[in-house]
Order: structure tokens, then C-alpha cells, then sequence
């Protein structure tokens, strides 16, 4: 399975200098010199001002993904986020590539400014964004943004274990399968076979991930279709059912497809599981070739019944 991402940048004068005093977010692998009043954040993987409602959100990926993300990285593709641009330009970051964009965003009556930087070296790929109010956009000045940025700096990757630290769950029960990659407060991917990869058919794959927002009870079929039904890396997805169950005496619902492989014709199942909390939900999501997912099927519902959390956010 492939995930997006976004933006970068970074001016050669002094990035040396500053990485070396990076804050790497909790099992990060990418980190930054933040601005004055701003703190590592709790609830997403980044840096925030509450008193001047602005944030810095890190989302990290590997060193593949910075051309899959650039090539779909369009202005238009932008606007349909409702991300309005005002400016592109390549910037200079030491052993990697990068590009800027800066714009503005509404939300509802709200506009913020925005920067969004996309930078790439063979340690990882990352989407920096940088976000405040317009009404407060003196506080967070473009050249205090851009100074931040400049300090960019990529780490070896953290031990899994550190990584996994950081999730806002736990796993009781992997059930045979191993940790295949970590993205550090936000999502883990299990499979059970020798590969390193995450393409669908090629051996079975398990992915337990946290989001913020909780639909209401109404909703939370045709949001539970519709997630599935927009991930990528399927195409011929069929629902064969999609019902409300209790996962560890939570709220949940339970989602059964079959489809092919997006970049071959392989079978597959997939089963998709949301658990939902107050604030939030937890996704898990398995992908195993169609005539073998029988066999996996106990051991999937294992792990699914193993994750335990602190309320889903």
C-alpha cells in the first residue's frame, strides 16, 4: 500500500549549523529547531503555539514516496483541497530535494496561511505544513517560517521498538506476523512473510492505524464504506458486507471486500475493522490473497482483539 505526503524546504546558509540542535518528535526520524513558543505537540506528530493557534505538522515517509507525492503535487490538485497557491519554488537542502509551496486555506469562516514543504533524501521522504490563522499571521512571520525550515534535518531511523513507543496503542497479540514499518504516532504495519514491501498480493499485510473525529452513529456505515473504498493500491473493489460488531466491548463495524492487486491482477481479500472512541477511531485493516485469507482469517481476528489503546483518542 502506498501513502501520500507533501513539501519542503531549505536554504543551504546555515542548515549545517542548526541540525545538530533538531527536536525529533517522539520515534521521528525527521526533526526541526521550532520557533520560539513552540512545543513538541501531543496529539500529532509536530510542534504547536496554543496562544497563537499555529502548528507545525511532520509526516514522514520512505525515500520512495518523494516522487510518487511530487508528481500528483499540482496546483489544481491543491485547489481541490481548498488550498489556494500562491508560490513554488525549488529550495536547496543538503543531500536532498525539495519544494515549497506556500498558500492560503479556508476552513468554514476560517482562513489560515499556510506553508507546505515536501523534501526528500535517501533517509526518508517529509511533508512539513505549516499552518496560522491569517487574523494572527504577524505572529508567525514568512521569514521566522522560512528560518524554521532551513533547519530540516533527517536521523537514522529509530530502533522499532523506540518507534513503537510512540503509537496511541498497543499490541497484545501480533499472532505470527512481525513489524514491517512504523510511522511514529500514527500507524503500524504488520505482515507475515520475508519481504520488506508493501505491495498487496505479495505476502499478507496488517495495518492498525489512529485518526482524529468520530462520525455520529448514523454515519458510521457509509464512513466505514467510503474509507475503504477510497484507499489506494485496489481496483475491482466489491463490498460482500459491512455491519456494526463490538471490538473489545467498543463501538465498531466490520467491512469485507474483495478486489485485485492495483498493479497486477491478483485476488485479494480485505478486511477492514474501525473501532471508534470519543474523539477518535482506530482502523485496522487486513490484505491477504483471496484463496488464502481462510487460513488467516483466526489470526487476523487475534490481532485485531489484541490492540489495546487509551481511548482512540
Amino acid at each position: 500500500m502506498r501513502l501520500p505526503l507533501a513539501f519542503a524546504l531549505l536554504l543551504i546558509s546555515g542548515s549545517l549549523a542548526f541540525a545538530a540542535d533538531a527536536v525529533f518528535p517522539r520515534g521521528s526520524l525527521v526533526g526541526l529547531v521550532p520557533p520560539e513558543g513552540m512545543t513538541e505537540a501531543n496529539a500529532f506528530p509536530g510542534f504547536e503555539d496554543p496562544n497563537k493557534n499555529a502548528s507545525i505538522l511532520i509526516v514522514e515517509m520512505p525515500p520512495e514516496a518523494y516522487d510518487q507525492v511530487l508528481t500528483g503535487f499540482t496546483d489544481a490538485a491543491l485547489a481541490g483541497k481548498g488550498i489556494m497557491v500562491e508560490s513554488r519554488a525549488p529550495l536547496t537542502i543538503p543531500d536532498a530535494k525539495s519544494v515549497l509551496v506556500t498558500g492560503t486555506q479556508a476552513a468554514g469562516a476560517l482562513r489560515v496561511r499556510k506553508w507546505i514543504l515536501l523534501a526528500g533524501s535517501p533517509r526518508g521522504t517529509a511533508l512539513v505544513t505549516v499552518q496560522v490563522p491569517e487574523s494572527n499571521a504577524a505572529a508567525l512571520p514568512d521569514a521566522v517560517v522560512h528560518e524554521t525550515l532551513q533547519t530540516l534535518a533527517f536521523r537514522a531511523p529509530p530502533s522499532v521498538e523506540e518507534q513503537m513507543k510512540t503509537l496511541p496503542f498497543r499490541l497484545t497479540n501480533l499472532s505470527g506476523f512481525r513489524v514491517l514499518r512504523v510511522i511514529p504516532n500514527t500507524a503500524v504495519f504488520l505482515t507475515d512473510g520475508p519481504k520488506n514491501e508493501f505491495e498487496a498480493a505479495a505476502q499478507p499485510l496488517f495495518v492498525i492505524s489512529v485518526a482524529a473525529g468520530a462520525p455520529r452513529d448514523e454515519d458510521r456505515l457509509n464512513f466505514a464504506v467510503r474509507a475503504l473504498t477510497t484507499t489506494p493500491g485496489f481496483r475491482d473493489l466489491k463490498i460482500e458486507r459491512a455491519e456494526p460488531l463490538r471490538i473489545n466491548n467498543m463501538a465498531g463495524f466490520e467491512v469485507m471486500a474483495t478486489a485485485k492487486e492495483a498493479q497486477g491482477n491478483a485476488d485479494v481479500k480485505v478486511a477492514q475493522w474501525m473501532r471508534f472512541g470519543t474523539n477518535g477511531y482506530l482502523r485496522m485493516m487486513a490484505v491477504v490473497k483471496a484463496d488464502a485469507f481462510a487460513d488467516y482469517y483466526s489470526r487476523l481476528r487475534a490481532i485485531r482483539d489484541g490492540v489495546e489503546s487509551g481511548g482512540d483518542r
